[in-house]
């Protein structure tokens, strides 16, 4: 009850202070505060010096949005626009077309009022960017409405059912970078703007600021101090903030229309790029005509606005970065690499034309003083670029391009596989290391490695070929003869095994060595060979040893390694084991009528292989077998009886060494684990093991767990397979006496 007369009561007075009050005319009481001044036209207007940007304003028709909302404004004085008016070969805002006005205007707008602490510092990652957050002012790139004028382009190479159409283009929103002396700082560059006026040369950087003013410049423009208040850079009026600059800020090209606008200078790398040209995201203008935005496949997208910064829940960040060569130097390069060994450009392959161009560019905005330190290209090689090697810089709307006087190459290029880039010969081998991903492992300078280099017609003589039209890696089966695509496993398998790890150049002496695949190869006259080069007696012989000084040799062979070759099919075709093999049969441990389900041929497959990826197999003769079961050593009942059959099976599994391959060439000797399984004392399960002496060449004996030791005929010994080798023995191993 208290209550409701307390509250009764304030309301009374309420109404009493409003009936005194309530004619009088409060409005001073809302009236901008003095500091903050008019509106930002109105104090443009007032000032008077800034009637070409008005105008400018009116013709884009971007008065009324900017007098009824919320604007952060660059401006230009009048004289400023006299000057570009003058270069552009105009008079006034009057010549300009409507869409020549927008695009000029709203490159001088963002949306939003912004103090230069808004501007610098971005909300990004749910928090505020500010000087102590984890990017600090690295957003430096602010998105405006300026975009290109639409223009028409011809299809010159690609994608083919567009060459020759000319095309309307175009582009994305520009994002215009603000460059602080914060953002240098953050960016690892130098804040005294020497990186700033090496990317924009006839620009100017703190001209006129007070010593304790930090240097801030929209594009091109320096941001120059207020004319009324010297010591401050930003000007508060009631609808946002102006910075005034010191020039005009001229439609923006991308690199990619730099490069269009200036064929004189980047016109060859331009049409190199244009072999990787993508047109899509089709939309349909006012006179209802379709246009296209480029972008472009596996290069940079240099025709993109954002730059690599692609998501678009942040600000944009990053910017690409084009160290590009000149005409003549990129002419060249090529007459001194590529086309001593190609008719035309058009007859390189993409794979080559790509790491060309590529290495030229870099995803992230690469600062002039950053050239005193390791430069890493698209493919993460370390290089080291002299600055005397770059001529000039120019920074685009969505990165620095600058001019180079030499063609930036990639570790692929300059390392063990480089010949396979500019040899007509071997482009067979090129796409299939391509394809296999495997390029980079034969281009790390701080790892050496052999490698196989086989020609084309050697490759699709043995059953291995590219086809240009489908862009296609195929094999041919055996089965049928039939080309189809190599399926992706066997065609990795085939890539690692022309590479060895380590440098190897002389192959005069017997020897193995393993490949990146974990198969191994022999050495033996001049020549290696894998399972399938011994099986078909068809070594592949060395023809010439080709040194690289950064990482090891390539080794030009007449015929590839073979690898396609596994145990199964070496103890089906090797009469000499016919009697072990029909036991592996018999145990169902060896499946003879495996059919690969791409090339339809009938492999037969040892199942346990899958087990581990390495093996050595010690593989009884029929006169091993045959002594075997007259001394009782194999049940007479096998494999009828179960207890029998068991008895037999761990007896075959303790023919097979896992996780090593043994050779009889006096390097590996110890204690191996066996596939033959038992249960010891403690309960556990662990594997038997065999003794193996190997340490001098072509004299190893294995001793088994009976003691009995077993001596290997070098004659016998090395038959190379897929994931190890086998060694035929005379005299069968045995688990029990």
């Amino acid at each position: 009850m208290k209550k409701s007369i307390r509250l009764l009561l304030i309301a009374v007075c309420a109404v009493g202070i409003f009936g005194l009050t309530g004619c009088e005319d409060h409005q001073e009481r809302y009236k901008n505060p003095p500091w903050l001044g008019g509106s930002s036209i109105e104090t443009l207007e007032e000032r008077g010096n800034y009637t070409t940007f008005l105008a400018l304003m009116e013709k884009a028709n971007y008065t009324e949005p900017i007098s009824k909302q919320l604007f952060t404004l660059f401006v230009p004085d009048d004289a400023s626009f006299d000057e570009y008016f003058k270069s552009a070969g105009i008079n006034s805002v009057n010549d300009l077309s409507k869409e020549e006005a927008v695009q000029l205007f709203t490159l001088h707008v963002l949306r939003n009022p912004r103090s230069r602490f808004q501007l610098i510092y971005e909300w990004a990652w749910a928090e505020l960017q500010g000087p102590k957050g984890e990017y600090a002012s690295l957003f430096h790139r602010k998105e405006t409405p300026s975009r290109s004028i639409p223009y028409n382009e011809v299809v010159k190479y690609y994608p083919p059912d567009k060459v020759g159409q000319e095309l309307i283009i175009y582009t994305n929103e520009k994002n215009v970078p603000l460059f602080t002396e914060e953002f240098f700082f953050d960016f690892g560059a130098t804040p005294d703007g020497s990186d700033y006026l090496y990317m924009y040369p006839g620009s100017t950087w703190k001209e006129g600021y007070t010593g304790d003013m930090k240097g801030i410049n929209w594009h091109n423009a320096q941001v120059i101090p207020n004319p009324e208040i010297p010591t401050e850079l930003e000007v508060r009026t009631a609808s946002g903030f102006i910075y005034f600059l010191d020039r005009v800020v001229a439609p923006m090209p991308s690199i990619e229309e730099y490069m269009i606008a200036h064929p004189e200078k980047y016109g060859l790398y331009f049409d190199l790029l244009q072999r990787f040209a993508q047109y899509d995201n089709q939309r349909v203008d006012e006179q209802n005509r379709i246009q296209y935005r480029k972008n472009y496949d596996q290069i940079f997208n240099l025709a993109e606005e954002r730059g690599p910064s692609t998501n678009r829940a942040v600000p944009a960040q990053n910017m690409w970065t084009a160290i590009l060569p000149p005409n003549d130097v990129l002419q060249e390069y090529l007459d001194n690499t590529v086309l001593k060994y190609y008719e035309s450009i058009d007859s390189v392959p993409r794979v080559t034309l790509f790491y060309i161009l590529q290495t030229q560019l870099q995803s992230r905005m690469t600062m002039y003083s950053h050239f005193d330190r390791t430069y890493y290209n698209a493919f993460g090689d370390a290089m080291k670029i002299d600055k005397n090697d770059i001529a000039s810089g120019f920074m685009t709307s969505n990165g620095p391009i600058y001019e180079s006087r030499k063609v930036l190459e990639p570790n692929v290029f300059t390392c063990v596989p480089g010949l396979l880039f500019i040899d007509k010969n071997y482009t067979t081998l090129l796409y299939t290391l391509n394809e296999a991903n495997m390029l980079s492992t034969l281009a790390n300078p701080e790892v050496d490695v052999t490698f196989f280099a086989t020609t084309n017609d050697a490759l699709e003589e043995y059953g291995i070929r590219y086809n240009a039209t489908n862009n296609v890696v195929e094999f041919r089966s055996p089965a049928d003869n039939k080309w189809n695509p190599m399926n992706n496993q066997d065609l990795v398998y085939f890539a690692q095994d022309q590479i060895v790890k380590g440098r190897l150049n002389d192959f005069s002496q017997e020897g193995f060595a393993q490949t990146t695949s974990l198969n191994y190869v022999g050495i033996r006259n001049n020549a290696v060979y894998a399972g399938e080069n011994q099986a078909k007696g068809v070594d592949s012989k060395v023809t010439e040893i080709v040194p690289n000084e950064r990482n090891g040799y390539l080794i030009k062979v007449d015929k590839p390694v073979m690898s396609r070759y596994v145990m199964g099919q070496w103890l089906t075709e090797d009469d000499e084991v016919s009697m072990f093999t029909s036991f592996l049969k018999s145990s169902r441990l060896l499946d003879t009528r495996y059919r690969d389900p791409v090339t339809k041929e009938v492999i037969p497959n040892l199942k346990f292989l899958a087990g581990a990826k390495l093996w050595t197999g010690f593989i009884p003769t029929n006169e091993a077998m045959e002594k075997a079961i007259a001394e009782g050593i194999i049940p007479e009942k096998y494999p009828k009886d179960k207890e029998a059959k068991d008895s037999v099976d761990n007896w075959i599994m303790y023919h097979f060494v896992k996780d090593a391959v043994v050779f009889d060439d006096g390097k590996e000797s110890g204690n191996f684990n066996t596939n033959y399984t038992y249960r010891n004392e403690e309960g556990e399960n662990v594997n038997a093991t065999v003794l193996i002496s190997n340490t001098i060449p072509k004299n190893l004996s294995i001793q088994d767990v009976t003691g009995q030791t077993v001596p290997l005929s070098n004659e016998k010994a090395n038959y190379i397979v897929r994931k190890g080798v086998c060694h035929k023995i005379d005299t069968v191993l045995k688990i029990y006496e």
